[in-house]
């Protein structure tokens, strides 16, 4: 911002990372109410994964965009026409993980304030991981997996909700497929099925494991730290060298651990652990039965022998029969398996949007 010295800013912000807050402030013009003159951008500050921008276009409305990799962008919009014209207004945008809110208003007597509550935007803002704002999609024009690299390292990559998206239309448009090689295509679909969704559930929750942090939610890593590494481990330093590292290469910790395969997402019980000791969710409290939490760790299990036996395996619990009834790579137990983890990805995502920062 041309008209904020650098440490306000900087203090501004690291003051708004975070998934809710508040924010006033007075704004002076004498053209901001000119429709002779073209709009502008008021207001833009990238604040981790967060994107706070409040801006005018030329038919006088006043918009007010916040974008995060867990709630997407969402735009509030004041038409100026309806606000009292003043060289000096008063602006308060606030947001949560569900709602966005605009206000504008008049610095003079009788002045009266204008809201406008945020609807989701057809215009997509992501910040990339070196600060850059990137403006993706419009009205009529769809984007999907939107990546970008710089000198062979990734800038800007698809949010874990975009790449859990992603996955379900991959195994939708897999299922709609058709053969005359009769049930062992349903075989073939359904276990390679199994391979996505197992795919896109670690994609997930290691992407949004990260986001978490970026949105604001500081990790207990201590906590984490307890429960990844061993004590042989800890007393060998091996959690300050990571931390060194990590320092060192302007990341977080908490990425350096990531990056370095500390955690498998893959993994139900690994997953469960981090989640649970970083940021207090419990999988058993996000909504989901302990039935599909079974099934779900179960589809993970089979995965593995789909993958390491063979892709046309025809019995997925085979050595459990016959101590359980056959489960047999069908259309209906692909279709089970979808909504399995569907619902599961769609529950953790709701949990992680509750979470606050402390201060």
């Amino acid at each position: 911002m041309k008209n904020i010295p650098p440490n306000i800013f900087e203090q501004i912000r690291e003051a708004i990372r975070r998934p809710e807050g508040t924010v006033t402030f007075e704004y002076s013009s004498e053209v901001l109410f000119d429709p002779k003159v073209l709009g502008g951008i008021l207001f833009e500050v990238p604040s981790g994964a967060h994107l706070f921008r409040v801006e005018r276009d030329n038919e006088l409305r006043l918009s007010f965009y916040h974008s995060s990799p867990g709630t997407g962008t969402r735009v509030a919009t004041v038409d100026l026409k309806n606000v009292v014209p003043s060289p000096k207004v008063f602006l308060a945008f606030s947001w949560t993980p569900t709602e966005t809110k605009l206000y504008v208003g008049p610095r003079v007597n009788g002045g009266e304030l204008v809201s406008a509550r945020g609807v989701p935007s057809h215009r997509q803002f992501r910040v990339g991981k070196d600060g850059s704002i990137f403006h993706v999609g419009d009205v009529g024009v769809e984007v999907m997996q939107v990546s970008v690299y710089q000198n062979g390292k990734p800038i800007l990559q698809p949010t874990a909700l975009d790449a859990w998206k992603s996955t379900v239309k991959a195994v939708r448009v897999l299922m709609r497929g058709s053969s005359e090689e009769g049930y062992i295509f349903d075989v073939v679909v359904t276990n390679l099925t199994l391979s996505i969704l197992v795919t896109g559930f670690e994609a997930y929750c290691q992407t949004r494991f990260l986001e978490l942090e970026q949105e604001g939610i500081k990790p207990s890593m201590k906590a984490l730290v307890l429960k990844f590494f061993s004590q042989k481990k800890r007393d060998a330093g091996e959690p300050d060298i990571i931390a060194s590292e990590a320092e060192a290469d302007r990341k977080s910790f908490l990425q350096n651990v990531i990056e370095q395969r500390k955690i498998n997402f893959q993994s139900y019980g690994d997953c469960k652990g981090a989640y649970n000791k970083a940021y207090g969710i419990k999988f058993g409290e996000i909504g989901v039965t302990s039935s599909n939490l079974q099934l779900l760790q179960r589809l993970i299990q089979y995965r593995h022998r789909v993958v390491h036996v063979s892709p046309l395996l025809g019995m997925l619990n085979q050595p459990e029969v016959p101590r359980e009834e056959p489960v047999f790579p069908n259309k209906e137990f692909g279709n089970d398996a979808l909504k399995c983890f569907d619902s599961f990805v769609t529950k953790l995502h709701d949990a992680t949007l509750r979470l606050r920062r402390l201060d």
